[in-house]
């Protein structure tokens, strides 16, 4: 048996035990729809959408990925079109309560100034950032994902973290300068 088909069989196998799956993959898929939708409501909608067109197309699909990939792909998909449909726009920050890690105020503060750098990419290089630097995902994965090639995913994490860092650059304070009148300025008052 080739490597494709024992990989297809192992995919197959993964599809019969749907519940599994869903339970297996679903706090890393709806991480992915909230990293690009930014709200939990949205995002808890776009997986439950994501995890049903999965279970309708699984018999369509090959196991030319990994099953997570193919999912991740389906959420993406289903997140950028849910923002194209209700163009949204974070009104409030993440409930950074919801972490399983203590947050230090710090820690707060960073997060929500990152959600806001977010917020300003297009959503397809927000799914990038996502993908890579919250998954770990490896630019062919991405690409698998985004249905692009590893360059393109390469353009885009690096226009978005250009734009991520201008974005999260702090304004750059100038002390002030005490300036002391020359004795001709001084002279001058009077």
């Amino acid at each position: 048996m080739g490597a494709g088909k024992g990989r297809s069989v192992a995919f197959r196998a993964q599809l019969d035990d749907f519940a599994a799956l869903y339970e297996r993959t679903y706090p890393a898929l709806f991480h992915t729809a909230l990293g690009i939708c930014g709200d939990a409501g949205l995002a808890a909608d776009v997986t439950q959408d994501a995890y049903e067109s999965a279970y309708r197309e699984r018999a369509r699909f090959t196991g030319d990925v990994p099953v997570e990939a193919w999912l991740h792909r389906i959420a993406v998909n289903a997140a950028l079109s849910s923002l194209r449909r209700r163009r949204v726009r974070w009104t409030q920050p993440l409930d950074l309560e919801r972490h399983d890690r203590a947050v230090s105020a710090a820690d707060a503060a960073d997060a929500v100034a990152v959600r806001g750098a977010l917020d300003h990419l297009e959503p397809r290089a927000r799914a990038a950032v996502v993908l890579r630097y919250y998954h770990g995902f490896d630019y062919a994965t991405i690409a698998a994902i985004l249905q692009t090639s590893p360059g393109n995913v390469g353009v885009l994490l690096s226009r978005a973290l250009d734009r991520l860092r201008l974005d999260l650059e702090a304004p750059v304070s100038r002390p002030a300068v005490a300036t002391v009148p020359t004795a001709r300025e001084a002279d001058h008052g009077r």
